[in-house]
């Protein structure tokens, strides 16, 4: 449950910076000092409220695991044929990130000839 509580606070503090970042933009302001602080500040937020719900996941995913009563591999569901959907997600992280290496590349290249 802390878990949750930390991912859903992080989430909220970068809810509340980034309606603050608005709020600047609709004003017409500039980017202040104390602004500028708090978003590096809170920018490693997003990582710890990633890291917070992978618990969040992995702990609700086997409620039914009792220690040193059952084991994990008692109570998996075997699941013919899960070779394709990881073939498919593999092959499109895959594609993916050749396409952020060729934008990034060309974004680069551009830039440097200005």
């Amino acid at each position: 449950h802390i878990a949750f509580q930390v991912m859903v606070g992080c989430g909220l503090i970068l809810v509340g910076v980034s309606l603050w970042s608005i709020w600047i933009l609709i004003r017409k302001r500039q980017l202040n000092r104390p602004f500028l602080w708090t978003v590096t500040l809170t920018a490693p937020l997003g990582f710890m409220a990633l890291e917070a719900g992978w618990v969040v996941t992995e702990v609700g995913r086997q409620p039914w695991i009792i220690y040193d009563i059952m084991r994990t591999q008692d109570a998996v569901t075997p699941m013919p044929g899960l070779w394709v959907p990881l073939v498919a997600f593999a092959a499109l992280y895959l594609m993916l990130a050749v396409m952020v290496v060729a934008l990034l590349t060309r974004l680069f290249q551009t830039t440097k000839s200005l």
